[in-house]
């Protein structure tokens, strides 16, 4: 199994629909450090966070309702393989309500 990972990862990270990203400064405050960047993977993920309950009126009546929200979030994880270092970052790519209001 670890030996079809390594195989599968080696094959992603030499094919030509690899991303480079942009060359950073190591972490550790070593400096003149460049990274080769790769994009590895991305996943996507909704999180549930919040409720609140909201108003409107039918037929001349005043009804109540819960709406949920929830946040669907991006993840990327970076691959350098000059350094066999990982780096991943989250972005928040839409809010999501459960009832249109």
């Amino acid at each position: 199994m670890r030996n079809f990972m390594l195989v599968s990862m080696l094959t992603f990270m030499f094919s030509p629909s690899a991303v480079e990203a942009k060359a950073q400064e190591n972490e550790i405050g070593y400096k003149d450090v460049q990274h080769n960047w790769l994009e590895f993977s991305t996943g996507y993920e909704t999180i549930e966070t919040d409720s609140h309950e909201y108003t409107y009126w039918k037929n001349f009546m005043r009804h109540t309702r819960t709406c949920d929200i929830s946040h669907k979030i991006k993840t990327v994880v970076y691959y350098c393989d000059l350094h066999n270092h990982t780096n991943s970052k989250s972005f928040l790519e839409e809010t999501i309500h459960s009832f249109r209001h």
